[in-house]
């Protein structure tokens, strides 16, 4: 499980690397295709990595919009459903330039190890959603 735990910090770091960075590709190069988001109640299904970048594209234009400088993303906790399937939670938190977070949640995600790397399949988003609410910014 140690090792799980090593190879998920590495993928979360990775990842708020992308999104830090306002690249909508990197962010979708840690995804499989077709994947799903839950949200709200129903689920949203990206057919291509084309589809999820133009939709997060926008995620990251409502961030600039509302000084996120940077994001940062803890691995809470990891489940190996089998080898090559596993379920993680994460803490993410939007920052400020200065550091002052701005908006917090956790999310859950299933992971697919897909030609030796770990790749997102489905994301739990409902978090994230209810965080910018309780601000009083909501999100899409």
């Amino acid at each position: 499980m140690i090792e799980l735990r090593t190879e998920f910090d590495e993928w979360c770091q990775s990842y708020v690397t992308a999104f830090s960075a306002y690249d909508a590709d990197g962010i979708a190069a840690h995804w499989t295709f077709p994947a799903v988001i839950l949200r709200g109640g129903r689920s949203v299904t990206f057919k291509s990595a084309e589809h999820f970048s133009k939709n997060t594209g926008m995620l990251l234009g409502f961030y600039k919009e509302h000084a996120v400088d940077r994001a940062i993303r803890r691995l809470v906790d990891c489940f190996a459903m089998t080898d090559d399937t596993v379920t993680i939670t994460v803490a993410d938190e939007m920052v400020t330039a200065t550091g002052e977070v701005i908006v917090s949640w956790q999310a859950a995600y299933v992971m697919q190890r897909v030609d030796g790397k770990w790749r997102a399949v489905l994301a739990q988003a409902d978090g994230e959603l209810s965080a910018w609410t309780e601000r009083g910014t909501p999100l899409g």
